[in-house]
């Protein structure tokens, strides 16, 4: 999820401009957000405040409303707790859920970290997703056994299942390079957690795209008949 930053006024809690976020895209609607916001309810701690806002959009006429960190100056980038209603979950072909079901779910749990803007949840959250597609994908369509394939690190998965198609290896590098950096305790220097994952997550697409292919070639909804059935 995409957040823009502003300056606000408040009067409440503090009498002094303080910034907040709104999402680029209304959660109702989808359409490019620029909310009328309103402050609806505060909590003050011991150097910044927890805040709720309401956000009427203007395209589709409905409200939303966040729940965020905010501090009394303009300094304090602001954090985004939660909200509410949650961004729509990005829908997966069946084929990929039908393969993996825990696939389905821990991608969802990625997105929903990162419609709240927890990126660092989000990218390990996304490799994750990563390694459990690719060992199911391998289960189903390799003769190696469940407890082999098990015991690979997902850098050896990648290296070993992969090895002859530039396109599924460098997506998958690329998806579990980004995530182990969200992971670590030693991040890169001048790490933008959000591009970051904007980056991780376009390569993700790339290899789901890769792998869903593959499932259609698999199972094709019809076929060429053989030579003794043709007429």
């Amino acid at each position: 999820m995409k957040t823009r930053t502003y300056i606000i006024q408040l009067i409440q809690p503090w009498s002094t401009r303080s910034k907040y976020k709104i999402t680029d895209l209304c959660p109702n609607c989808g359409v490019s957000n620029n909310p009328n916001t309103k402050l609806e309810g505060y909590f003050n701690r011991s150097d910044s405040a927890i805040i709720l806002f309401s956000h009427f959009c203007t395209s589709c006429q409905k409200y939303h409303w966040s729940l965020q960190e905010i501090y009394p100056d303009i300094k304090h980038e602001p954090n985004f707790l939660f909200i509410y209603p949650s961004a729509k979950l990005t829908p997966l072909d069946s084929k990929l859920v039908n393969l993996s079901s825990r696939f389905e779910r821990m991608y969802h749990s990625a997105e929903r970290s990162e419609n709240v803007g927890d990126f660092d949840l989000a990218g390990m959250g996304y490799r994750a997703a990563l390694e459990i597609l690719i060992k199911d994908y391998a289960v189903k369509f390799t003769d190696e056994s469940k407890d082999k394939i098990a015991g690979y690190t997902l850098n050896d998965a990648i290296a070993h299942f992969y090895k002859n198609d530039q396109t599924a290896q460098v997506s998958a590098d690329v998806v579990r390079i980004y995530g182990n950096d969200y992971a670590h305790w030693d991040q890169p220097e001048q790490f933008n957690s959000e591009e970051t994952l904007n980056q991780l997550k376009a390569y993700l697409q790339i290899f789901i795209s890769w792998i869903n292919y593959r499932l259609m070639i698999a199972n094709p909804p019809v076929s060429r008949p053989d030579k003794k059935s043709k007429k």
